[in-house]
């Protein structure tokens, strides 16, 4: 069983935060339906774990070849491909069952998320610059998934800047398995070592930017643009220490600089 949890990679489960940021920034955060929130964030955390489980069969072999991947279940041999394959299936009806729980169309966001990351998994990943953008794509769905959840509008500020930064951290994410693995584990990787570092610092800076006219636009919000960039800058301090995204999001320094961006927000609205 404990190869199972492990195998659901409960710790990436942090992605779906996304899915309070729309309802957050509205400024009507506790007047919303927070179960409604809630079951989202779980169908949206089930579902990733049935990517992770279909991915893993797959590419079993290749992780083998990587230093930290090699250690998980299915690589390891720990759980077969017949058993992750049903856990893989029992985890997409779990996920599906809780977004019709939801409603308002979120069961749509699940499944089309579901469907992106399949075509990631068997397809997507192996085209450089493209394979980031599949990955940031993925986290504005689970970021709209949250606004519709409790009928929040979409605004354009909103979405440009979740998909902007979310590009960010696929891109952090691909320079660190650079460093870790080199091509040898992803052919595509040839590619981001000569410019990984020039995407990061590209859309880190659009999404400092359009977040920074974002608080401009609703001056209550102002105050926590520093945070936000300290955030943005020590996360990128971790990734350059060969950190992995999340080994980066649960460092003390970003964490606590996290936790004041979210209070400012939280002051600057409530």
């Amino acid at each position: 069983m404990k190869a199972y949890i492990r195998e659901m990679r409960i710790k990436h489960w942090y992605k779906a935060f996304i899915v309070f940021s729309g309802p957050l920034f509205s400024g009507t955060f506790f007047a919303l339906d927070l179960a409604k929130l809630g079951l989202t964030f779980l169908a949206f955390g089930l579902v990733a774990s049935s990517v992770y489980v279909i991915n893993d069969i797959k590419d079993a072999e290749k992780d083998r070849l990587h230093p930290k991947k090699k250690n998980r279940p299915i690589a390891s041999g720990e759980i077969g491909a017949g058993s992750a394959l049903a856990f893989g299936a029992a985890l997409l009806v779990s996920a599906l069952g809780l977004s019709f729980l939801v409603g308002n169309g979120v069961p749509c966001f699940v499944g089309g998320y579901f469907a992106l990351m399949m075509l990631y998994t068997f397809w997507l990943k192996r085209h450089a610059i493209i394979d980031a953008f599949t990955l940031a794509t993925g986290f504005v769905v689970r970021a709209f998934a949250g606004c519709f959840a409790v009928g929040i509008d979409v605004t354009p500020f909103f979405y440009m800047v979740i998909f902007s930064f979310a590009v960010y951290l696929a891109l952090c994410k691909r320079l660190t398995e650079v460093r870790l693995a080199g091509e040898n584990h992803k052919k595509s990787l040839e590619v981001y070592k000569e410019i990984a570092e020039i995407g990061i610092a590209i859309s880190g800076a659009i999404t400092l930017a359009l977040y920074a006219i974002y608080t401009m636009n609703n001056l209550k919000l102002v105050w926590s643009f520093p945070p936000a960039f300290l955030v943005l800058m020590l996360h990128l301090r971790e990734t350059f220490k060969g950190k992995e995204v999340h080994e980066s999001m649960t460092n003390t320094d970003v964490l606590i600089s996290g936790l004041i961006f979210v209070g400012a927000v939280l002051l600057s609205l409530y």
